[in-house]
């Protein structure tokens, strides 16, 4: 366990230009849930004036699908040059979802996690990372991208992640805007200037506005969120499963958002949903279709789509072959 006290800080510099903080697998989604809220008083907002964040929330959520991920390994890594300043490992990595696991972590909402030191009032600070995983101590000093640990879901963590804060003078900041709470936010389709990312960190953002959907696929009957993140994704039904269902699985949904489910088996209907719109926003959501009874065998294809005012804004198809 690292030892929570204090290291020299680095020289004063100009202003780093920071990187990501998660070296996401080639072939891993690794998406961005929560940003930081700017609202500085009992609301909430992103910096891009939209709903991904939640009230009182300080920093930026880099997401993994699932506790399989965690156990699979997702470095985390330091964004920019520094010195570790402070540091925490040995609680467990267990997922956050009544109010005594709360009390259990009170006090330790980060987890285990580091805060390193960039020199010029500048620091980072990453939370929720795996037991076991931090091994360096106050003092050290680390290169932008350098190995801290690994994506875990200690502390107080509803969902597998790595969560930064990026922080100068004491002050969080957001880092692909450069504005902080009380600033007004910036349209999505605005000027991106003023943050303080590099340029495959800005990449990453991708279209903040929008949905993002973690997984779109088949199972042997109906999923949900819960059982997605702890056991991961779903095996694919085979003739002796029970039903054969389709299913999308997505983060940032706004009120009135809908989803498309059509399953074709050798191209034609097999299923068909479209839902009911969502009566308010939601951070995460499941939508499935499908039939009871063991699946013919034959080729499927499931089309997953998020519905927005009328428009798909997100979608994904996926493909199955039942022998």
């Amino acid at each position: 366990m690292i030892p929570l006290v204090a290291a020299a800080a680095l020289p004063a510099a100009a202003d780093p230009l920071f990187g990501l903080p998660i070296a996401c697998p080639p072939g891993m989604d690794c998406p961005i849930q929560q940003f930081v809220d700017l609202d500085p008083g009992p609301g909430a907002q992103d910096p891009w004036c939209g709903n991904k964040t939640y009230d009182g929330h300080k920093g930026t959520d880099f997401r993994v699908l699932s506790l399989k991920d965690v156990a699979r390994g997702v470095e985390v890594v330091a964004m920019a040059d520094g010195v570790v300043k402070a540091g925490r490992d040995g609680m467990a990595d267990r997922l956050v979802a009544t109010e005594q696991d709360r009390q259990a972590i009170s006090a330790r909402e980060c987890g285990n996690g580091l805060v390193l030191d960039h020199g010029d009032g500048f620091e980072t600070q990453y939370c929720h990372m795996r037991q076991g995983s931090l091994e360096l101590a106050p003092g050290a000093q680390v290169r932008k991208g350098e190995v801290l640990g690994f994506v875990g879901a200690s502390g107080l963590a509803a969902f597998p992640h790595v969560h930064v804060s990026l922080r100068r003078h004491g002050r969080e900041i957001d880092p692909f805007t450069g504005l902080s709470a009380g600033a007004a936010c910036a349209a999505a389709s605005a000027d991106r200037g003023g943050g303080l990312l590099d340029a495959e960190a800005m990449a990453a953002l991708g279209t903040p506005d929008l949905p993002t959907v973690l997984s779109a696929g088949f199972a042997d009957g109906p999923v949900s969120d819960p059982q997605l993140m702890r056991s991961g994704l779903p095996g694919p039904p085979d003739r002796r499963s029970p039903a054969l269902v389709g299913y999308i699985w997505a983060i940032n949904l706004a009120e009135g958002d809908r989803f498309a489910l059509r399953i074709e088996r050798e191209g034609q209907v097999f299923s068909e949903q479209l839902t009911e719109p969502l009566d308010r926003s939601k951070a995460v959501y499941v939508a499935y279709s499908g039939k009871k009874g063991a699946p013919g065998p034959g080729r499927y294809r499931l089309e997953a789509a998020i519905v927005r005012q009328g428009a798909r804004i997100a979608a994904k198809t996926s493909d199955l072959v039942v022998e």
